[in-house]
């Protein structure tokens, strides 16, 4: 019987160095814990931004440090993007979209290591000031953006 079980302890950890290591290090207590979003979309309604062409830059980012270092507003962000993805290099993936109003991008095209993220932000250049906060969507899974009138947020079907 103890036999039987060491195999099963066996095949078990084989199979999941064979998975790969993105399923090992969210088993793992000490690693840093990855965002959840698998896939997203973006909604403008028709007079979105009022009624103006959005900017939306999704960050990925892939180390706490690279993340202490992302401005907290969308107007910080487009003034320093050209210096922040220098200095960010490999610790963020940025996908930018020019959002229209009474559009909807779905699914935003992710980066490939997109799972390997600790945090994901969203950054659109709305005139009204109360859409210019940075948008958490670290914790969502299929995280739906909506672009209204004056400000933005986030739902989850």
């Amino acid at each position: 019987m103890r036999r039987r079980h060491a195999i099963v302890l066996f095949a078990l950890l084989a199979s999941l160095l064979v998975s790969g290591c993105s399923v090992l290090s969210k088993l793992v207590p000490w690693g840093d814990k990855t965002t959840d979003v698998k896939d997203l979309r973006v909604v403008a309604v028709p007079d979105a931004n009022a009624d103006s062409a959005t900017a939306l830059d999704l960050v990925f980012v892939y180390d706490k440090t690279a993340a202490g270092l992302l401005p907290k507003t969308a107007p910080e962000w487009f003034g320093k993007k050209g210096n922040l993805v220098n200095g960010l290099g490999t610790s963020a993936d940025i996908v930018s979209l020019q959002v229209t109003p009474a559009s909807v991008v779905d699914p935003v095209k992710l980066p490939k290591r997109h799972g390997k993220a600790i945090a994901v932000y969203g950054f659109a250049g709305y005139l009204s000031p109360s859409g210019q906060g940075r948008v958490d969507l670290t914790g969502f899974k299929h995280p739906t953006i909506w672009l209204e009138t004056s400000a933005v947020h986030v739902s989850e079907p």
